[in-house]
Order: structure tokens, then C-alpha cells, then sequence
């Protein structure tokens, strides 16, 4: 029947247990949950965080889950609203490549507010976050790379329905329920256009946390008896949820390897506060910045080749003084130029005092994107990109990344990690708080999931 794929996967889904999940895939969740509770607590000091957290409390609503980073607490869907939001807010938040997708908007802000308020232990957390996972990832890598093509954002589409994964498996779902509740979640989810990334508009965010409330406003529904078609579509229409929003869904990936290979294994954590598909030419700027010793006005041309996606989407994106933050984010130019002038691309290098700099832009100005049929073949694994940089001095310089750094294949160490979280979190917890958090998270299976909600605020 074609209902087999949603029907195994929500099989999966509700018959695996903690002590199956292999010991490398515990740590990688625990990473993924420290990571991203890092980047809920930056962003939750910033001005477009406290605007998104004063919407969600004059909502009003029932005070079930905690608005991280504040203290306050609203419902369940609404906290995971908020949480969701400021996952995306800082263009921090984890991705899994295959699938084009941010998985931890949906799914940890989903899991953590439901298992608060269902009182949930770590070990609990856990679970719903590996089963989340493999459903946002697995979904989205069925749809990739046309779904993403064709303007849909992964993270608000294929994300909800990770969410609702997850917070079945908290509420203890049956396959039955779990299958319900990841196709509801196939029929209300946000469109997520892509424009509103991709053209700066400050909304961006929201698809994060649009994705997480969704998601467990639709395990809430099939909680209730509520049923839907499954995500390949009524076997007499065929016109699911994948079926429409791609071309030629490829549905074996959404059960190839299940049990076998965890999706969260694959997932790559961010060093640069920026789209990932820069971060390969900003890898390579900052790479030969540090080997080639020249200074930014050395610079007379740079040209970055890399794939079609990346060379007409961000690759498109020019700056000025007048830009915005998340123009600047998605600019592949801008991106480079702030790497060659500051030797780093981070938080400060997206402040409005740095974005005014017309330096950044004269610079920006000066690079060169075009795509590359060779690149093109090595999609979607890879996220390649060459950089030929020009002196004015007539010297060339080179370089190229397949893949950067915080790749599974290149992974970020624990240091790298842990040094990431503290600068994120201490922007809104003392130092001795950050401290204990950090401690609690990477030893979540011992304890409640209200120990680690208490620590994820200032009283």
C-alpha cells in the first residue's frame, strides 16, 4: 500500500526504546540540545527576541511550559512558539544537509515544552528528540532537493512534522496515534516560503516556531482521535503532503536505514552566524586570510565557484549601508568580505555598527559568484565551493571546501562546542549558571526535564 512508508516510520516511532538508541546517538542529541538551548538563551537578550517574547505573553494563555530565557510561562504550543523562534533567530541553529532543513526549531523546542509539562525525565527528552529528528531529517531528505526548489523552507514544512513526532512520543503514542499526528501535521503546516528568508523580511524566524507549535497543536488533535491520509497521500488520490510540494519524492528515504543509521548522527552544528551554504566560501576566505598574510585592501578580485543553488540564491544577494541583518546573513558577498576584514564571522560581525561600515560592502562589492556544473554533482552531500581571491600585487590565491567545519564528517570537538554554548548563554545567565546548565544537559539522562527548565532563566 502506499501508506507503507508514513506507516513504518510511525511504527519506528513508537516501538523504540532509550536503551536501543546507541551510545553516540544519546551524546550527538545531547549536543544538539545543548547547542541549540545556547542559541534560545543569545537570542532571548536581543531586541527582535524580547519583541516575539512580549507577543507571546500578551497572548495571555495558559501557563503550562516556560518561555526560555524569560521565565514567564504559557502553553505548551505557544512557549514552543517562542523557543522555536529565537532557535532560528541568530542563524546558529543545527541543519541536517541531505534534507535542506534546521531541525532543532521544531523539534527541541516542541519536545522540551511538552515534557515539561507532562513532567518528563531526561531519558524521555531524549527519546522524542532522536524520534524527531529522523522524522523532520527523513521527510525532508524525501523532498529534496525540488521541495527547497521550489521556494518551500524544510525547516517550517517538514519540520512540524518532526515536532509532532516528538511530542507524540512524550504523550506515549501508539503507531496508530504517531502516524495520525505526523499526518495532520502534513496537512496544517506552514507553507514556510522561501522568499521570506531568502528577501530579508524579518518574519523568517516565526517558521521555526511556527513549526514546533504546530507540531504539537497536531499530536494534540490525533491525542484526541483526530486521523489524516499519510504523508504519501490516500492511496486511491496520491496527492499527500510530499506528492505536491516536489517533484518525484524519492519515499524510500524515509525508512532507508531506519534503526540502523540515526539521522542525527549526520547533523552539523554552526560556527558562523550565518547561512550555511556561505559557509564554505567564509571557511575558505578565513583559511587563506590566516596562511596568505594580505589585508583586505590587498584585495583587487574574488570569485567564488560553487553550485547552482548557492551561485543564484544567496550568491544573488548584494549589500550596502542600508542592509539589514538578515540580508547580510544570506549574502554569500558580504559573508566573504566581513571574513576577510575581521578574521572571524560571528554575532559582532552582524551588528548594525558593523553592517554600516561601507569597507564591509566596497569589498563585498568586489566578489564574484558563479556556479559550477562540477559543484553541481557533488549535491546534495556537499556544500562545495572554490574561492580565487586577486592581489593587486598580481598574486592568486586559492582554496576549496567540500564540506566545513561542523560537518559530521568534520565535526565541531566538545571544546568547540561547549565554548559556543558559554558565549551564547552567558549573554543573559551569570557565569555559575551557566556552568550547572551546561553540566545538567550533558548528563540529562539522570534527571528531571524541570531541572534543566529552572536553569534557563535569571529570577
Amino acid at each position: 500500500m502506499v501508506e507503507k512508508y508514513s506507516q513504518k516510520l510511525a511504527e519506528f516511532c513508537s516501538n523504540l526504546d532509550f536503551d536501543a538508541i546507541p551510545v553516540q546517538v544519546v551524546q550527538k542529541a545531547k549536543w544538539a540540545i545543548l547547542d541549540n538551548i545556547g542559541i534560545i538563551l543569545g537570542a532571548s537578550g536581543t531586541q527582535e527576541g524580547k519583541r516575539i517574547a512580549m507577543f507571546v505573553k500578551d497572548l495571555g494563555d495558559r501557563e503550562e511550559s516556560t518561555a526560555l530565557g524569560f521565565g514567564f510561562k504559557s502553553s505548551m504550543r505557544n512557549a514552543a512558539f517562542l523557543n522555536g523562534t529565537l532557535s532560528e533567530m541568530l542563524e546558529l541553529q543545527d541543519g541536517y544537509s541531505k534534507g535542506a532543513i534546521h531541525p532543532c526549531c521544531g523539534v527541541i523546542s516542541s519536545a522540551l515544552a511538552v515534557g515539561e509539562y507532562y513532567e518528563k525525565n531526561g531519558k524521555d527528552l531524549l527519546l522524542s528528540i532522536v524520534v524527531g529528528y529522523e522524522v523532520a531529517n527523513r521527510v525532508a531528505e524525501v523532498m529534496h532537493p525540488s521541495h527547497l526548489g521550489k521556494g518551500f523552507m524544510p525547516t517550517g514544512t517538514a519540520g512540524t512534522i518532526g515536532a509532532a513526532a516528538a511530542a507524540g512520543k512524550i504523550m506515549g503514542f501508539d503507531a496508530a496515534q504517531t502516524f495520525n499526528a505526523i499526518g495532520i501535521a502534513g496537512f496544517v503546516l506552514p507553507i514556510s516560503t522561501g522568499d521570506n528568508l531568502w528577501g530579508g523580511y524579518t518574519i523568517k524566524p516565526v517558521h521555526g516556531g511556527a513549526a514546533a507549535k504546530t507540531g504539537i497543536e497536531s499530536a494534540m488533535l490525533a491525542q484526541r482521535g483526530l486521523t489524516a491520509c499519510p504523508l504519501e497521500g490516500d492511496p486511491k488520490l496520491n496527492k499527500g503532503f510530499c506528492a505536491i510540494v516536489a517533484d518525484k519524492p524519492n519515499f524510500e528515504k524515509m525508512i532507508e536505514g531506519l534503526g540502523e543509521r540515526y539521522t542525527v548522527n549526520e547533523v552539523y552544528f554552526k560556527l558562523f552566524a550565518c547561512c550555511r551554504i556561505n559557509h564554505s566560501p567564509v571557511e575558505i576566505a578565513l583559511n587563506l586570510r590566516e596562511s596568505d598574510n594580505f589585508k583586505p585592501e590587498d584585495v583587487e578580485s574574488v570569485l567564488v565557484k560553487t553550485y547552482s543553488f548557492a551561485a543564484s540564491v544567496p550568491g544573488k544577494i548584494r549589500t550596502d549601508i542600508n542592509s539589514n541583518l538578515l540580508h547580510c546573513q544570506f549574502s554569500t558577498a558580504y559573508c566573504v568580505a566581513v571574513a576577510l576584514t575581521d578574521g572571524q564571522v560571528g554575532l559582532q560581525q552582524f551588528i548594525p555598527e558593523r553592517i554600516r561600515d561601507p569597507k564591509i560592502h566596497h569589498l563585498a562589492s568586489l566578489v564574484r559568484i558563479e556556479d559550477d556544473p562540477e559543484m553541481d554533482r557533488l549535491r546534495p552531500a556537499n556544500r562545495p565551493a572554490i574561492l580565487k581571491i586577486r592581489l593587486k600585487n598580481g598574486r592568486e590565491v586559492t582554496g576549496r571546501v567540500d564540506y566545513p567545519k561542523g560537518d559530521g564528517r568534520k565535526p565541531l570537538s566538545e571544546d568547540e562546542l561547549l565554548k559556543k554554548f558559554e558565549g551564547l548563554a552567558s549573554k543573559v545567565l551569570k557565569v555559575e549558571k551557566v556552568k550547572k546548565l551546561e553540566s545538567l544537559i550533558l548528563g540529562l539522562e539522570k534527571i528531571e526535564v524541570d531541572e534543566i527548565i529552572r536553569m534557563c532563566f535569571e529570577k
